[in-house]
């Protein structure tokens, strides 16, 4: 077994450029081969040396992957290849206009129950939602590419306010089927 190379970045051991925008389809397919290529089970006949370091590997596969992905996780991840801590990423000041708007959005999410039709009124702000996070990520990907750290890392910093909104979103939409 070669030895694999655990300083690597996640694009570099999917042999992708450092960017934002990813194929999707080439990280799958490269996801797909070197767990194939390092899966565990092809070294069960191997030194137990040999049988640790392929599951080391295969779980940075699976954590890479994970990560590559989303969108909101890529972000983060190329944040800490800039060389910005969480800390310096959740320092980042976001400005009255966005922080309103969230707590309009957060309000609306509220009181969606109590609305005659919630699951059409529902899926409109999950719709309102997603194009903010798209403009997001369109913000983050020019910021990240033009190399301005702050500007990127306050796209990520609203991408994860929108994310779980998202993620509130889903669970009211689950309490509404149920009912």
């Amino acid at each position: 077994m070669p030895l694999p190379d655990f300083q690597r970045n996640y694009f570099q051991l999917f042999d992708l450029p450092v960017d934002f925008a990813l194929d999707q389809v080439q990280l799958g397919a490269r996801y797909r081969q070197l767990q194939k290529e390092m899966h565990p089970d092809r070294y069960a006949g191997a030194s137990a040396y040999e049988q640790r370091l392929a599951v080391q590997y295969s779980s940075r596969i699976n954590e890479a992957y994970a990560t590559l992905r989303k969108p909101l996780t890529r972000a983060l991840y190329l944040l800490d290849i800039a060389g910005m801590t969480a800390q310096d990423i959740s320092a980042v000041p976001l400005d009255g206009g966005f922080l309103i708007a969230q707590m309009e959005l957060r309000e609306k999410l509220e009181n969606m129950e109590d609305l005659v039709d919630p699951e059409t009124a529902l899926d409109h702000l999950v719709a309102e939602i997603g194009a903010d996070v798209a403009a997001l990520q369109d913000q983050f990907s020019r910021a990240y590419a033009a190399s301005e750290m702050a500007a990127a890392a306050s796209a990520c910093v609203k991408m994860q306010y929108l994310d779980k909104l998202l993620q509130e979103a889903e669970h009211l939409e689950s309490r509404l089927i149920d009912n």
